[in-house]
């Protein structure tokens, strides 16, 4: 029987705070990489840089092992990482292996390839949430900024689930619609646009639909030339190495969602178990270095979350809806609070 989520919650608070190098609280919350392929080449987006071994689809034997040992510990696990999780055909079949091994799924996808058989596939398979990036609530930014998608298209699927799940009167999966808030001026939607669009949205029967400010991935080279080689002030210690865990598609393991390329490997799932990975050397070594300040891999030095604001020690941004999504799902009191996490 699963311990109760509260009590592993504070066992990972309490490591996190003492910066204990050995975390007995597995992790709460996967990351497992369905797909790293994707068909768009998105202008902020580094997937187009990925090497060619690392472009692959996990394998359904891959993800039933991961399954199986997080179904004791995990409570929920996001089907997405660094490419577009539709593209792999067993994703629906992992969806229901996942829900019915008591562990809530959610992915994230660019839109374009739901069709309406997919959607009805997926509408079966009940995911507890499925967020949408739909950068650009008009054609001409969002076919700039998504190149190789058609604006009509992804609108039109995205439309599609939504009013068949109202029409089915599904409770799953919660449907969230995110578009992404540039820098750049000339990206920028009017907001009558954005208006007309959200209501469109929220009409059709989805259930939140929220702007994110813009990020740079940790360590590539873009935030690596932003930075000259310094590392930036640290305001908290990053909480992902004491509570959360990404298992790329070919089973490495790292820390951090920010860590796109894959630079710190900390195992294999498939030569190892997740509970012998989760407090290895690499593991230790890495809680280690943030606990001391100073000895930091160059992917973590140079990340922007680092200095973000903070609340009793522990990074703001995200630990709400961290704490809905744990304690209360994806529902009312979602909506209530708002904001989804990526």
């Amino acid at each position: 029987m699963k311990t109760p989520a509260i009590f592993r919650l504070s066992k990972a608070l309490l490591a996190y705070k003492q910066k204990r190098e050995v975390v007995k609280a597995m992790p709460l919350r996967l990351w497992v990489e369905t797909s790293t392929m994707c068909n768009l080449e998105c202008i902020m987006c580094p997937n187009k840089d990925l090497p060619d071994d690392q472009v692959s689809v996990m394998d359904l034997e891959l993800f039933e092992k991961i399954v199986d040992e997080a179904s004791g510990f995990a409570q929920d696990i996001y089907l997405h990482h660094r490419g577009e999780p539709l593209i792999n055909p067993q994703l629906f079949s992992m969806i229901r292996y996942a829900e019915e091994a008591g562990l809530r799924t959610r992915f994230h996808t660019n839109g374009t390839m739901l069709t309406p058989a997919r959607a009805t596939k997926l509408l079966e398979a009940a995911p507890s949430m499925i967020s949408f990036s739909f950068d650009g609530f008009s054609k001409e930014p969002y076919e700039r900024i998504r190149q190789g998608a058609s604006f009509e298209k992804t609108l039109e699927n995205i439309l599609f689930l939504a009013k068949q799940k109202r029409l089915k009167k599904l409770k799953h999966p919660y449907i969230v619609v995110e578009r992404i808030k540039f820098k750049n001026p000339n990206l920028a939607d009017d907001p009558q646009v954005v208006a007309d669009m959200t209501k469109l949205l929220r009409d059709a029967g989805v259930d939140e639909v929220i702007e994110k400010d813009e990020y740079d991935w940790a360590g590539t080279e873009v935030q690596l030339e932003k930075s000259e080689n310094t590392t930036p002030a640290q305001n908290t210690c990053c909480t992902f190495p004491w509570y959360a865990m990404v298992i790329c598609a070919d089973g490495t393991v790292t820390p951090c969602p920010q860590d796109f390329m894959g630079e710190m490997v900390m195992g294999n799932v498939r030569n190892t178990s997740l509970r012998e990975i989760w407090n290895n050397d690499a593991y230790c070594k890495l809680r280690r270095g943030f606990s001391e300040g100073n000895t930091l891999p160059a992917t973590c030095a140079h990340c922007d979350r680092l200095t973000r604001d903070t609340i009793a020690g522990v990074p703001l941004q995200y630990a709400k809806t961290f704490l809905i999504d744990q304690f209360a799902g994806y529902g009312k009191l979602r909506k209530f609070f708002g904001t989804a996490e990526r």
